[in-house]
């Protein structure tokens, strides 16, 4: 089964922290253990936003994609989903393009940049964070940016970003919305998951949700479990989010994680999940690889 991944923090583990690859959550051979054939790998901004070294962290990360050992799609994706373990690029945190159109082309020009969230968890050029309350619309810049990313085929990503940011970019953007690791807030109340209008307005723009393995989005709980990962998946699916829902992990980019579900190697065990549930073949492929790969490919 081809399974994909929208989100996962190991190249800053590698690039900027210089963290052992072999002992990192993502790896090739868990990728290929766990059959996922398409593994987003993020550019994550920093935890300190505009005060730390974004855009530096960002050329270190680029200059890093041949460590992550498994080959990396710079120009248009293949006709067909790859067999074998493979990647693409995202950003996370806006900040890193310094405010500037020209970092942006700079950094697709070299990596072919699939996604950005437009903020982490700190306000930048572009916008404000969920976690800082719901107020706040894109800037003058973020508009901008907005507008070149639709060019590009550069999907926007509002994980992170906040209710009204979002909003602008159901509003305004000519491509879907993308939610690349985020879940149900109805079912966990946190400012990074998303609530029912939010889901319905994706489901409505034909864009993409990616549930993340975060056990703090997951439950009230101190630990999670797989069914707590189908808990948020059902909920989309009864919402009629079938056809825009995947899976974005956030590995090595969380400190607790369902158990049975630590690293990409260990995905069976979730669509095993889904088929103890009913879920259809055609359902589980969709939402475990295609739904994704077919919003990539529909935006090229």
């Amino acid at each position: 089964m081809f399974i994909t991944d929208a989100h996962c923090d190991t190249l800053r583990a590698i690039a900027v922290s210089n963290m052992d690859y072999a002992k990192l959550m993502v790896t090739p051979q868990r990728l290929k253990d766990g059959g996922v054939a398409l593994q987003t790998f993020a550019m994550f901004s920093g935890v300190k936003g505009m005060a730390g070294t974004p855009y530096e962290d960002g050329m270190k990360m680029l200059g890093a994609i041949d460590k992550l050992e498994v080959p990396v799609f710079r120009t248009k994706l293949p006709d067909a989903p790859p067999e074998e373990p493979c990647g693409i690029i995202s950003i996370e945190g806006g900040e890193m393009l310094k405010g500037s159109l020209d970092v942006l082309v700079e950094m697709d020009s070299i990596a072919h940049i699939r996604l950005i969230a437009l903020t982490w968890n700190n306000i930048n050029e572009i916008g404000h964070p969920a976690k800082d309350g719901p107020e706040g619309h894109l800037t003058d810049f973020g508009f901008s940016l907005l507008k070149e990313m639709d060019s590009r085929g550069i999907l926007a990503d509002v994980s992170h970003l906040n209710e009204t940011g979002f909003w602008d970019i159901v509003e305004n953007a000519e491509l879907p919305p993308v939610a690349s690791h985020s879940n149900c807030r109805w079912l966990r109340d946190v400012p990074r998951n998303l609530k029912k209008e939010q889901v319905q307005a994706i489901i409505d723009k034909n864009g993409f949700i990616g549930m993340n393995f975060y056990t703090a989005f997951l439950t009230d709980n101190d630990s999670s479990t797989l069914e707590d990962v189908f808990r948020h998946i059902d909920a989309v699916c009864e919402m009629g989010g079938e056809k825009i829902l995947g899976f974005g992990s956030d590995f090595d980019g969380i400190e607790s994680w369902p158990e049975g579900l630590s690293h990409p190697g260990e995905f069976g065990n979730l669509i095993n999940v889904m088929r103890e549930h009913g879920y259809d073949e055609e359902a589980i492929a969709d939402i475990a690889g295609r739904n994704f790969w077919r919003l990539l490919k529909s935006v090229e």
